[in-house]
């Protein structure tokens, strides 16, 4: 971990001493990774650790049978603690509204106070999705439309979710009451909605045929202010820093494919110049780019199939990024997290590099020393 800070360090030296901010060349560090031992006939996506470290949530994808079921194992130590649970909404609403062979739970969302501890959502054969809370009686829906990308504020039990029921899809606030409407777009469609640390600012997407563009707005209310708008490109899945003075999201403005992104940080206010802090990375399957505990740098998976795809840390202003060799290959979604004093990663991952090619995509967990 030390070679980490250090890394982060001299990328603020640069910043201070006028020297380039281009990403520099990766360096290795060796981490040891542990499989956490669940089983499913599945591909295992999006792992994300409790805000206490105790419980780990993630999806599993069932290919043959096109559908995806929700899971949370508890963790202590190094190591699961007690069974894995297949998450399925216990609301009457839920009951006669999802058939259980129609269900398929997606998008879950760790609380961060207050008593409810998470939410997801649900979808059925037509195509309509509804929100689940925990501890809550009913459904967080309208109709048929699609209710989707809970995120909770940190410090109040409410979360901001992206709902069809008007426009092209627009972000509502959940109180434990009526969903209350945040931005009226008639055009556009309104994605991925994160929270700030003082739960006072939203960044979210607007998509739309120009492209998909990063927002920013006060939460509950307040006028969109554009932070990231290259017309024509795909600018997506925005997270705050801890502190919330920045944004990364994925572009790919400065790729020769629409397929294929790069990591980009901004300063959380409209006229500031984004920075292109990593030129290939691997868009996570849910969700957006994780960052340091310290907000220093942001972590990825780097498009690099040779090196097997590793999970990188990306210094924000500019450096070497940090590449970890945690013996597995065909990296993906990575969540770094501080739990007990160290920087604890989960992510999945195709293979271990000592064994044979695995059948199913798993979950790894590896803790980086501070």
């Amino acid at each position: 971990m030390q070679q980490i800070a250090t890394a982060v360090a001299l990328a603020g030296l640069a910043l201070v001493s006028g020297l380039s901010l281009l990403p520099a060349e990766a360096t290795a560090q060796r981490v040891s990774s542990t499989r956490v031992e669940v089983r499913h006939d599945g591909n295992i996506h999006y792992p994300q650790f409790s805000p206490d470290g105790t419980q780990i949530a993630y999806e599993v994808n069932y290919p043959a049978e096109k559908r995806t079921d929700l899971w949370v194992v508890g963790w202590r130590g190094r190591s699961i603690d007690g069974e894995a649970m297949k998450l399925v909404p216990e609301s009457m609403a839920s009951s006669s509204r999802y058939g259980g062979g129609k269900r398929i739970t997606h998008g879950f969302s760790w609380a961060g106070t207050g008593k409810h501890a998470y939410a997801y959502s649900v979808s059925d054969a037509t195509g309509a999705q509804a929100i689940y809370v925990d501890g809550w009686s009913d459904m967080v829906a309208f109709g048929n439309s699609a209710n989707k990308n809970p995120d909770w504020d940190p410090n109040e039990a409410r979360f901001v979710f992206s709902s069809g029921r008007t426009g092209n899809g627009d972000l509502y606030l959940w109180d434990s009451g009526d969903p209350l409407q945040m931005t009226y777009d008639e055009a556009n469609a309104e994605l991925y909605p994160t929270f700030n640390n003082s739960g006072d600012k939203v960044v979210y997407v607007k998509q739309g045929k120009a492209g998909s563009h990063v927002y920013m707005q006060d939460a509950p209310f307040g006028d969109p202010q554009a932070l990231v708008k290259y017309d024509g490109k795909e600018s997506t899945r925005p997270s705050f820093s801890p502190d919330g003075s920045k944004v990364a999201f994925f572009s790919n403005k400065a790729t020769d494919s629409v397929t294929r992104f790069g990591l980009w940080v901004t300063d959380a206010r409209p006229g500031s110049t984004p920075r292109n802090i990593a030129p290939n990375v691997h868009l996570p399957s849910k969700g957006a780019a994780s960052w340091t505990p310290d907000g220093r740098a942001v972590v990825a998976v780097k498009d690099d199939p040779n090196a097997g795809d590793p999970v990188c840390i990306f210094p924000v202003d500019g450096g070497a990024a940090q590449c970890l060799d945690l013996g597995t290959r065909n990296n993906r979604d990575p969540e770094l997290q501080l739990i007990d004093g160290s920087w604890r990663l989960v992510y999945t991952a195709q293979d271990k590099v000592s064994e044979s090619k695995a059948t199913w995509r798993e979950m790894y967990v590896a803790d980086l020393p501070r």
